[in-house]
């Protein structure tokens, strides 16, 4: 496949402060945020500098941001875990590709897969959901392919240069993402990975 697949998730940090918000600043960035594209610099700055600036004696946070770094192609997005509820046991993902030639095919479905395997095998969580916007294809199919299941249609939620659109909720549970990974096989995760990817690129040539 022409996409690299150096690609890994990282903790941001304070360094990435400014790649991120630069990002936020580009239109075609804010096209696809979920929420006020206007305020959104802003408020990730806060919530970024917030997380950095915890103690090792705080509670547990209600918001992670993950890198989507790779060592040859330098950071390519940010990966936000946001409304976490230890004590339900969810959250809901926020994916963000900055980088326009890496939004399909292998980088965003390694980078959903990766985030899924964390918060259920790390973070222990039960459920885990996502809102994306209907004319963001790629993301919601890669949603879609780790097994997730849509469970809300918000109609005309979003106006984009004028345009209404529908916003789409998904929720996979870990019992269902464990099936997926074992109907694979531990050995055969990269494949079907490349698989998945290759899925994807299928589906979003004949949309």
């Amino acid at each position: 496949m022409a996409i690299k697949t150096d690609t890994y998730l990282r903790r941001a940090d304070r360094a990435d402060l400014d790649t991120v918000v630069a990002w936020m600043e580009e239109p075609d960035f804010q096209y696809f945020l979920y929420g006020e594209p206007s305020r959104a610099p802003q408020q990730l700055r806060e919530q970024i500098v917030k997380m950095l600036g915890r103690t090792a004696g705080h509670t547990m946070p209600g918001g992670i941001y993950m890198m989507i770094d790779s060592p040859t192609a330098g950071p390519l997005g940010l990966i936000s875990l946001q409304n976490i509820s230890w004590r339900n046991r969810s959250c809901s993902i926020d994916l963000y590709i900055a980088r326009k030639e890496y939004r399909r095919g292998l980088v965003a479905t390694i980078a959903v897969y990766r985030t899924l395997e964390y918060c259920f095998h790390e973070l222990n969580m039960h459920r885990v959901g996502a809102y994306v916007y209907a004319f963001n294809t790629a993301s919601w199919r890669v949603f879609e392919l780790s097994g997730a299941q849509r469970e809300l249609v918000l109609r005309d939620h979003i106006v984009r240069d004028g345009v209404s659109h529908d916003l789409y909720g998904y929720g996979l549970l870990r019992e269902e993402f464990d099936a997926l990974r074992a109907a694979h096989g531990a050995r055969a995760e990269s494949i079907s990975l490349e698989r998945m990817a290759e899925a994807l690129e299928r589906q979003l040539g004949s949309s």
